[in-house]
């Protein structure tokens, strides 16, 4: 019986699930890194290119962007765009994600005007992707609405905005039949919730509460309306289609039943929003069940939530070919009391406080530095979402671009992409690679250029707009080559191994005092 308690407790110990996780990565797995259109290309109104509600809002007066910056030149990847493949390629990566500007395909946003300069310039990116052997990913909205569109009212809280965009996505697509995975809209909960919520982001809507949902509505709406256009006229294409979730990772501050209910409604508000329609159906029950009680609470006759009906649940439910994931950050949440009845916000709905992990550091940009919480979020995908095949297309830490000893990010990286292994190997979450964010420094919404998130440098007072790889280029570079981290290789494992002789020691010794 000694022998036998002896050989598992050591079994135990080892815990080979966790020993499975020796920091590398599978032969498929696959690297890539992210751009996109109006933080890069520049040229905003060059060759026949349509204003966006970007450029609108940058030119503003007083600027809501920091230091007054604007895209208009940015990194200038419109005419630097093969140095930039170039430096995709350099880097060993397997794919490059990039998005497509809407307004210099399509001007004023109808297909009655298309630029043909527009289109000549995305074939010709993509055929650059193709010249070194890598898979082009196009993202066919990451926020740039035409201006027209907007001054017209036929935004995002327009329904009669989702033949528009169905319109635009079959001409690119049609112009763009090598693309290796189509993503049709970027962070809906940004472009919602920052842009008709708070107002923070174009168009600038301050509405929380009422335009965000409304907001939400329509996007979802609209990328079904996409993905069902894509399937049916394009049915000899094999690419996959689906949209970019950002879901952030909230632990309860304490474990009371009234904070573990507000961690979870957090997730359910902000991931929750856009993945449950689309895997079950319907918005979360969570989130239906509060936005009626604040509704009720404010006066409103009905809930501020949209109501989706039977033809749109199961319209919308099942369009997406894989979960593509971009995550960042994460909190502990508190339950709050409930607001005052005449305070209608999105926040309200929620009930909850944000609390920023002790010990944590924060980004230039304002995000807390928290990359063991990737693990958390893919495994919560995994259990909620019917276990997907899961692409992370964005994830990255900023800097303030002092120095190009930029080690910070690659300790940031070295933590994300572990945990994108422990999840692999602990939980058997089916992930299919990684997405760097981002290629270059660029504008970075509303921060300009003072949050850098590169792994190469940009020069943005040069008119070169002079490219410079960061210490994180070469990290990341050898991460693609080898597919192994860089505690694989720098003593870690050996580490491992010394702690495993040393149990075998000290079991041994138990042994031989207790078992004889």
């Amino acid at each position: 019986m000694c022998k036998v308690i002896y050989c598992l407790v050591l079994f135990n110990y080892l815990g080979f699930s966790d020993a499975k996780n020796n920091g590398t990565f599978p032969s498929n797995f696959l690297f890539g890194v992210a751009t996109s259109s109006f933080q890069i290309e520049g040229a905003w109104n060059e060759d026949g290119k349509g204003e966006s509600m970007w450029d609108e809002f940058t030119h503003r007066v007083p600027s809501p962007i920091k230091n007054n910056d604007t895209a208009d030149i940015a990194c200038d990847s419109y005419h630097k765009y093969k140095e930039d493949v170039k430096l995709v390629a350099d880097l060993g990566a397997d794919f490059y994600r990039f998005s497509i500007s809407w307004p210099r395909i399509l001007p004023t946003g109808y297909t009655d005007n298309i630029n043909q300069k527009g289109i000549q310039y995305y074939q010709n990116l993509v055929k650059e992707i193709l010249k070194y052997n890598m898979i082009p990913i196009a993202t066919l909205y990451h926020w740039e609405l035409p201006q027209t569109l907007v001054a017209s009212n036929l935004d995002w809280v327009n329904p009669d905005v989702i033949d528009i965009f169905v319109n635009y996505t079959r001409v690119v697509i049609q112009n763009l039949p090598d693309v290796g995975l189509w993503i049709t809209v970027n962070e809906p909960k940004q472009i919602c919730h920052h842009g008709y919520g708070e107002g923070k982001f174009a168009p600038g809507r301050n509405n929380s509460g009422v335009d965000d949902y409304q907001c939400d509505y329509v996007v979802l709406k609209a990328h079904a309306a996409a993905y069902h256009m894509y399937k049916e006229e394009f049915p000899h294409y094999q690419a996959k289609m689906s949209l970019t979730i950002d879901c952030e990772w909230y632990e309860p501050l304490t474990n009371s039943k009234e904070d573990i209910n507000a961690a979870r409604r957090n997730i359910d508000f902000e991931c929750g929003l856009y993945s449950y329609p689309i895997y079950h159906g319907d918005w979360p029950p969570s989130v239906k069940e509060r936005v009626k009680l604040r509704s009720e609470l404010e006066g409103y006759n009905r809930s501020r939530l949209p109501e989706f009906t039977p033809e749109e649940i199961n319209y919308i439910k099942g369009t997406s070919d894989l979960y593509l994931l971009n995550v960042y950050v994460a909190y502990l949440a508190k339950d709050v009391p409930e607001a005052p009845s005449n305070i209608t916000s999105f926040r309200s709905d929620i009930k909850a406080e944000l609390i920023q992990f002790p010990g944590t550091s924060v980004g230039v940009n304002g995000f807390p530095i928290v990359p063991w919480s990737v693990e958390n979020v893919l495994k919560f995908i995994k259990d909620e979402y019917k276990d997907p095949d899961i692409l992370i297309t964005e994830v990255g830490t900023s800097e303030d671009g002092s120095s190009l000893e930029d080690d910070m990010r690659i300790d940031f990286y070295e933590e994300a992409f572990n945990a994108v292994l422990e999840a692999m190997y602990n939980y058997d979450v089916k992930v299919l690679g990684v997405t760097v964010w981002s290629l270059l420094d660029n504008l970075e919404w509303t921060d300009g250029y003072a949050a850098h998130f590169g792994l190469y440098h940009v020069n943005f007072t040069h008119p070169n707009r002079t490219r410079t790889p960061k210490k994180s280029a070469h990290y990341y570079t050898q991460v693609i080559k080898t597919k192994r981290l860089l505690r694989a290789d720098n003593g870690s494992n050996s580490n491992k191994i010394s702690g495993f002789m040393a149990t075998v020691l000290l079991f041994t010794i138990l042994w031989n005092n207790l078992c004889n």
